[in-house]
């Protein structure tokens, strides 16, 4: 892989408006722990954004954005590393609430070199790990494993009133659709690679 194509860079005031839309986009078609619909997911990360950027002026904080080089420069992914987590003990750590690429660059190292850049910021605070949490059917637990992360919990829940069991259907058939999603993505990636090495 070509990581010397990617930069990473704090994101500016301007950058916002694209990492809230890609937020959005990005909640739709990937699994989350979020016991709620794709449609409940978007609109909660819509709002909630608001919230993160007052978080990251106060330095709580860090959004960070890899760019593609080869592209002047287009903004192709994003990090939200918060800077103030604690694990078990009560010891600080930072925690990456949230990570996305563009859908044509999965696959390309942009979540390699976001993760590498958030473990440099991390260690230069002075803090020795980096959390992060992935939603049990999402398959990119071996993303994270691949890029040095290691499976500490598992996190269980168990709905115990009609309404919850409803809810946890609805929950169920919209991670159904979005693993649909993912797959025909995956699907359309590869066969953009095939074009590609037919080519070369």
């Amino acid at each position: 892989m070509n990581y010397d194509r990617f930069e990473v860079i704090d994101a500016g005031a301007k950058d916002m408006e694209w990492i809230r839309d890609l937020a959005v986009q990005a909640s739709i078609h990937t699994f989350s722990g979020l016991r709620a619909t794709a449609q409940e997911k978007a609109q909660y990360i819509a709002v909630e954004f608001e919230e993160l950027k007052r978080y990251a002026l106060q330095g709580a904080y860090r959004f960070l954005i890899a760019i593609d080089k080869e592209k002047d420069d287009q903004r192709v992914g994003y990090l939200f590393l918060n800077l103030f987590d604690q694990d078990d003990l009560g010891r600080r750590q930072t925690f990456v609430e949230d990570i996305a690429a563009l859908p044509e660059y999965w696959g390309l190292g942009v979540g390699h070199i976001l993760f590498d850049a958030a473990t440099k910021v991390t260690a230069e605070l002075g803090m020795h790990f980096m959390g992060g949490e992935v939603a049990a059917e999402n398959s990119r637990i071996e993303a994270a494993l691949r890029n040095n992360f290691y499976l500490e919990t598992y996190r269980v829940v168990r709905p115990c009133t009609p309404e919850a069991e409803q809810l946890m259907e609805e929950v169920r058939q919209s991670k159904q659709k979005a693993g649909e999603v993912q797959d025909k993505l995956s699907k359309l990636k590869e066969r953009r690679e095939r074009r590609k090495r037919n080519r070369n």
